[in-house]
């Protein structure tokens, strides 16, 4: 009669030679199946700014400059508003490797004052897209207008690469606000909506919100898009000291300079 194998029949040294390769033999499975294992990272918000050759942006564009207000009390003459509209588009152009080794885009911008008018080019800018951030070099001035990963509330230096009175090495001047929420623009009647967006906007010295001053800037840069809309606000407020108890008097929507940019998406094409 054949006697039934069991484990526990073989001799104890065996036995333990044979668990401890079980042993192993479980550990190497369980590393292969950690290797094999696809981690997914989470969304670090390059597609804010696709950068390919052919891509481009066109904007309605709207200007508006203040007079100088003067004089006070019932003498004041306050600031008339003075609207220029025009259209902007932006085209990357080509490539080149720059001095670093690295590759960066031609930006061409070029300029008509109406839908029906011809295109002429205005000026060029590069720009130097990377894992890290979105450098734009205009007029040889350079900032970074993104940088990533993008995240809620995350500071950092708008003009870490140039040397702007008003920064440090340190200084925070700019910060990601509303991420991944919808953002919409209306231009003429007609409302575009982007379902995923991000704001950036000036912050510490670079920012001015009160009651003597403004400078904002401000832009919104929807995912597999690109910027759909930018800001800038720079005011001086106009105001006069009475004479009767030498106080501060504020004259709405009056300045000493006033001027703002609106630059509205409108049509865009991006590889």
């Amino acid at each position: 009669m054949h006697q039934l194998f069991s484990f526990w029949n073989l001799p104890a040294a065996t036995r333990r030679a044979g668990l401890v390769l079980a042993a192993g033999a479980l550990a190497l499975s369980a590393v292969g199946c950690k290797e094999n294992t696809v981690e997914i990272l989470p969304d670090a918000g390059l597609g804010y700014y696709p950068v390919a050759v052919g891509n481009y942006w066109i904007y309605a564009v709207a200007d508006t400059t203040w007079s100088p207000a003067s004089g006070q009390g019932s003498q004041v003459t306050p600031s008339v508003a003075t609207v220029n509209a025009f259209q902007f588009r932006e085209t990357i152009a080509s490539t080149f490797t720059d001095a670093a080794g690295k590759t960066s885009y031609r930006l061409v911008r070029s300029k008509r004052l109406s839908p029906t008018a011809a295109w002429v080019d205005d000026s060029v800018f590069i720009l130097s897209p990377s894992a890290q951030s979105v450098i734009l070099n205009r007029n040889n001035l350079r900032t970074l207008e993104l940088i990533f990963p993008v995240r809620e509330g995350r500071l950092w230096n708008f003009n870490a690469y140039s040397n702007n009175s008003e920064d440090t090495v340190t200084a925070e001047t700019r910060r990601y606000r509303h991420v991944g929420e919808p953002f919409s623009t209306t231009v003429s009647g007609t409302t575009t909506a982007y379902p995923a967006t991000v704001t950036t906007t000036n912050e510490g010295t670079a920012q001015a919100d009160d009651a003597y001053y403004v400078n904002t800037y401000q832009q919104v840069f929807a995912k597999g898009v690109g910027p759909v809309f930018r800001r800038k606000r720079r005011f001086s407020n106009y105001y006069y000291i009475s004479s009767g108890g030498g106080n501060v008097v504020f004259v709405p929507k009056s300045y000493t300079f006033g001027y703002s940019r609106r630059e509205t998406l409108i049509e865009y094409k991006v590889n």
